[in-house]
């Protein structure tokens, strides 16, 4: 049984349909529908295969983003998947790993909404995703999300707001 939401199940299902997935592709992306922390590699096995289409770049280690702070984070949207303990009760460290991973499975589905031709359900999941990553106050998912807005633009044949999404993406990278 997944632990994904329906939305993302009907997504990874429509992808694993494609005669044109790999079977080593196949079987990593049937693991993530039942274990969201394997995302991450599907993902990075399916840039491999040159599907820049899927997210914006390499997986990145959570770790290596996490800055000490004071206070709690506030569980602003539903997660994908239960937790063993209520958000409110993990420690401030726990619950960035949480949202961070959350930001990572809403921008693949936004990957997977925009691919499947959703542009206007993928132009939402990217928007949330720019307000999840300014929530745990991380430039490169900032930069990420942007770039997904980007694509949207760039579906809908509008140029010059895609460029400008590449702008602000490259100046948040800088800052």
């Amino acid at each position: 049984m997944s632990m994904l939401d329906p939305a993302m199940t009907k997504l990874l299902e429509q992808l694993l349909s494609s005669p044109d997935i790999p079977a080593q592709l196949k079987d990593t992306v049937t693991a993530a529908m039942s274990d969201p922390a394997k995302l991450d590699d599907a993902l990075a096995q399916l840039q491999a295969l040159g599907a820049d289409q899927v997210g914006s770049g390499p997986p990145l280690s959570i770790a290596d983003y996490y800055v000490d702070g004071v206070g709690l984070y506030q569980l602003r949207w539903p997660l994908g998947e239960a937790l063993p303990l209520p958000f409110d009760q993990l420690d401030r460290k726990t619950q960035f790993f949480v949202l961070f991973q959350e930001w990572s499975r809403r921008e693949l589905e936004g990957m997977m909404l925009l691919n499947s031709g959703d542009v206007p359900g993928a132009e939402r999941v990217f928007e949330e995703c720019l307000e999840r990553a300014r929530q745990i106050e991380v430039r490169e998912l900032e930069a990420r999300s942007y770039e997904g807005l980007m694509r949207v633009a760039e579906r809908r044949g509008e140029r010059g707001e895609a460029e400008s999404w590449l702008r602000k993406a490259t100046a948040t990278r800088r800052n």
